[in-house]
């Protein structure tokens, strides 16, 4: 790993502190080890191994439903020789749609309404929104499949009489079934709750499900937001996410009340031997970072909550009561499953991790900004970031265990971003609008006491896109999510009546 000024490398399993593997699992045994093994089993690897799954929405219960419908007028109806043109044969290619939409709406969890028969005019695409919003429908996809007389104006159909309705519209303009001025696409551009893709890949039609799927996850999330000692909800309009404020003193006693147990123990052994290694913390410190993470599991099902962000920082850096011990390990955790562990009770940043998750399948890094000026670089650093930030799928990046740095006690991540990794900058600025922007994450940059370099042990520095001066990069906690997603969060920004500036400012 390179460094800002210096150069240090970190086995694997023998630089924790002078305890490796062996002598880690055999100081269990002092703890309760032989219980272990007996009831979770010595080997278990995950997390979700010891507590089960967590219950995001769409993975258990209900599940969005989306209704499909084909744009084409009725027989005789065809221009002799307009778009999609006579060797377009209209059966086949519906085949075609409906498979690429079914594979995906099986893979993601979506349960799919294909209508067969086609919506030729007014009547019959007034008909088809009619029973959409009986179904209570979470969205549509309306595929256009003529150019001239009732494809793209069934969209329009809808549109007019959708009203003040918040049903999302994906229209679906497939390659060479429409040709027009580009004003006919103003209106799609404008207009809240719909996109217009208009591209050659059908496959695409997956991805354009997996943003009304994600629409309708924000929309169905609860996020704990624990800070101070009210207990309220409030819901974030027009992503649907309700926010379920949560007195700090709620998880104090949840965390106290969250002794050394076979879980505990499992998740300690979790964490340690899928790390690079640990330096500062020590066993005791590894056991309170799984208490953490139990304790926020149970925070969440006591307030029947899929995230949590918390007003941790004072507490942790100060020491000050009531006490909380550095829940950073338990957050890397909650991200690498696909929830939220949010730092500081900042919601904006927080329901980006969520998006995150929700829309690009890899979880987001919340960081302190950090401006390089002498090299007009993008830096930012935090103690606390997920491992599956290539996706859940993907191989994890490793971490080591630290210190927290600020507060020089607990156990944290040092998660090691991928040097050329190409990302996105992004975050909420209200519920309402969203700010972005694209580089590459140069190196890691790390630190070790007297050696001049401060700050979070999560550190990246990164290249900006279409930045003049990162100088004018705004707002504070931003999230770093792996890969360039601008279209991908623009379109679905639309779907979701969100406002998208570029990072400095200025409508996207």
């Amino acid at each position: 790993m390179n460094t800002h000024g210096h150069e240090r490398s970190h086995s694997t399993g023998s630089c924790c502190s002078g305890m490796g593997r062996r002598d880690f699992l055999t100081g269990l045994s002092s703890l309760g080890g032989a219980a272990l093994a007996i009831n979770l089993g010595l080997f278990k690897w995950s997390t979700s191994e010891v507590l089960g799954a967590l219950p995001l929405p769409g993975q258990q219960g209900p599940k969005p439903l989306v209704r499909v419908g084909f744009c084409q007028a009725g027989p005789g109806e065809l221009l002799e020789t307009g778009w999609p043109g006579k060797a377009y044969d209209a059966d086949a290619s519906q085949a075609t749609y409906t498979k690429a939409l079914q594979e995906g709406a099986d893979q993601l969890g979506i349960n799919l309404h294909v209508q067969k028969a086609r919506l030729r005019n007014h009547e019959t695409a007034d008909a088809f929104l009619a029973e959409a919003v009986a179904q209570k429908a979470d969205g549509v996809v309306l595929i256009n499949m003529d150019g001239h007389v009732y494809g793209v104006q069934a969209v329009h159909r809808v549109l007019d009489q959708r009203g003040d309705r918040r049903l999302p519209v994906l229209a679906f303009i497939p390659h060479g079934t429409y040709h027009s001025h580009p004003e006919r696409y103003e209106r799609f551009r404008r207009t809240p709750y719909c996109f217009a893709a208009a591209c050659a890949d059908v496959g695409w039609l997956a991805d354009g499900l997996r943003m009304l799927k994600a629409r309708w996850q924000m929309a169905n999330t609860r996020m704990a937001v624990v800070t101070g000692d009210a207990t309220q909800e409030k819901k974030l309009d027009p992503v649907g996410t309700v926010l379920q404020y949560t007195p700090i003193q709620q998880y104090v006693d949840v965390y106290e009340a969250t002794k050394e147990s076979d879980e505990v123990r499992a998740i300690m052994r979790v964490y340690h031997q899928k790390a690079k290694g640990m330096i500062e913390p020590s066993k005791d410190d590894l056991l309170q970072a799984a208490r953490a993470y139990v304790a926020s599991r149970q925070l969440l099902k006591d307030t029947r909550c899929h995230a949590i962000t918390m007003d941790c920082f004072p507490h942790v850096a100060k020491r000050r009561l009531p006490y909380i011990f550095p829940p950073c390990l338990a957050f890397m955790q909650l991200l690498d499953e696909g929830s939220t562990g949010g730092c500081e009770a900042d919601i904006f940043p927080g329901i980006t991790e969520l998006l995150s998750s929700y829309l690009l399948g890899r979880p987001g890094f919340l960081h302190n900004p950090i401006y390089d000026t002498t090299r007009n670089l993008y830096a930012g650093a935090h103690c606390k970031a997920p491992t599956r930030m290539a996706g859940f799928d993907a191989q994890p990046e490793p971490y080591i265990i630290r210190s927290h740095h600020e507060a020089d006690y607990g156990a944290v991540p040092q998660v090691l971003f991928k040097e050329g990794q190409p990302a996105t900058l992004w975050r909420f600025l209200s519920p309402d609008t969203l700010m972005i922007a694209t580089g590459t994450i140069l190196r890691n940059v790390d630190s070790h006491p007297a050696d001049g370099i401060g700050g979070c042990r999560c550190a990246f520095e990164m290249a900006m896109d279409d930045v003049k001066d990162v100088r004018d990069i705004r707002g504070h906690h931003k999230i770093l999510t792996y890969g360039k997603h601008l279209h991908t969060v623009r379109a679905w920004a639309q779907l979701s009546g969100v406002t998208v500036e570029h990072i400095t400012g200025g409508v996207l």
